[in-house]
């Protein structure tokens, strides 16, 4: 897979031991398909990776933009909100998302 996007977030809260990473990669693959995958597990261990397929781009960017709101809930879910560490976006696909 070639990625057009790439972003990393980290959940940290010592007192509760929580330490969480959530990674999101996404781009074509040799057929044309648009893959997406979500890795995600304790900072610092290999973790779990989930890929996505999308028919196209629009696709990719949906799954990107649902999985990006998603990790905005973490506070009322896991206790400990994700923050913005890496983020590769020549596209511009996060722009895009607050129109």
């Amino acid at each position: 897979m070639m990625s057009i996007f790439h972003a990393r977030l980290e959940g940290r809260d010592p007192e509760r031991d929580c330490f969480r990473s959530y990674r999101l990669e996404a781009g074509p693959d040799l057929f044309g398909a648009w893959l997406v995958d979500a890795t995600y597990g304790r900072i610092g261990t290999r973790g779990r990776t989930i890929r996505l397929v999308a028919s196209d781009e629009d696709g990719a960017r949906k799954i990107i933009r649902h999985t990006l709101q998603r990790r905005a809930t973490a506070p009322k879910r896991i206790g400990v909100a994700y923050r913005l560490c890496e983020l590769a976006d020549p596209a511009g696909w996060l722009a895009e998302a607050g129109r």
